[in-house]
């Protein structure tokens, strides 16, 4: 061993023991497809959009976002049980006086 000459370490390569092979090139198809549709990195809100394209594809969820969107009152069973008894209680209060 001379001074000038010295040998390189030998380089550094660490395999893993327990990865998913199928995991990883899941995960390469998706980010492609991503990336073909332009949703851009996952933190952009993607999921939002892949959603709204199956909203139009059903027509019970179609209703059921147009009701949404258009802000209507919907009077389901336990609202109309609780204002019963709040009439019942009025009127049995001026039935008293």
């Amino acid at each position: 061993m001379g001074l000038f000459k010295q040998p390189k370490p030998r380089g550094f390569r660490h395999e893993y023991m327990f990865i998913d092979k199928r995991k990883e090139r899941l995960a390469e198809i998706e980010r492609r497809a991503k990336a073909e549709l332009g949703m851009g990195e996952a933190g952009t809100k993607g999921h939002e959009k892949i959603r709204g394209m199956f909203f139009d594809a059903t027509r019970h969820a179609r209703r059921r976002r147009d009701r949404k969107l258009a802000g209507g009152f919907v009077l389901s069973y336990g609202v109309i049980i609780v204002l019963l008894v709040l009439l019942f209680a009025v009127w049995k209060l001026l039935l008293s006086l």
